[in-house]
């Protein structure tokens, strides 16, 4: 797991290495700010890939599935590298593994959220259940907890919001072990995967996704082009 910072004082060069579809992405964005982010996270994935494949960044291509989740070329991923990206308010987690599936998400916690209505709208029932059976001073962590963990398991199985939000279950509590608790309603199903809560900064909460038992998991903070894997 790779920490991006996307505010940076430096002078930019971010938009050196990203292919003629990335730069069409990065300009659709309305405001400057976030046209800055997408590119600068972009090009942090890039870098970090390439340091595991060992090419140039500007050489990475990427593929596509009919869900727009992103995927190394075959020709290229040598190692059955599989990533995913996630950023909010200026900070990226860029997480790499081999061969498992994975996602990963990461939210700045805002308290202008109503967040009774959007777990109504997307959390399964046994999560509303969870998040209102707790101290009103947990809702807000638990609401943020339970959505990252929610999403980073979408965005690991590549379906994205066409997985339906209801048909499967997330532990809530902020301060517990964060687990997948039923897809479906099989808890055999459950126990393939494993979730991660990922300490990023104050104010923000992580998760991530993976489609193993027991991984591993590798905490690292990017420094733009470094010569060295762990940086």
């Amino acid at each position: 797991m790779w920490r991006v910072r996307l505010d940076e004082t430096e002078p930019d060069s971010s938009t050196k290495i990203l292919s003629p579809d990335e730069l069409a992405r990065a300009h659709h964005f309305h405001f400057e700010k976030d046209r800055l982010h997408f590119a600068r996270c972009r090009s942090a994935l890039r870098d970090v890939l390439s340091r595991y494949l060992q090419i140039p960044a500007a050489e990475i291509r990427f593929e596509y599935q009919s869900t727009g989740k992103p995927e190394l070329s075959l020709e290229q991923n040598t190692r059955r590298l599989r990533f995913n990206v996630s950023h909010s308010a200026g900070l990226a987690l860029i997480a790499v593994g081999a061969e498992h599936s994975l996602g990963v998400d990461i939210e700045k916690i805002r308290f202008d959220v109503d967040t009774s209505t959007l777990a109504e709208q997307f959390f399964s029932e046994r999560e509303r259940a969870n998040l209102a059976a707790l101290p009103h001073n947990l809702r807000l962590p638990a609401f943020f907890s339970c959505w990252t963990r929610k999403e980073a398991f979408l965005k690991a199985t590549g379906f994205g919001l066409s997985f339906p939000l209801t048909q499967f279950a997330v532990s809530t509590h902020p301060e517990s072990n964060p687990e997948i608790e039923e897809i479906h309603g099989d808890l055999q199903s459950a126990g393939q995967w494993s979730l991660r809560d990922i300490q990023a900064e104050k104010g923000y909460r992580a998760s991530v996704a993976i489609q193993s038992a027991s991984p591993t998991l590798s905490t690292f903070v990017y420094r733009r082009f470094c010569s060295t894997i762990q940086c």
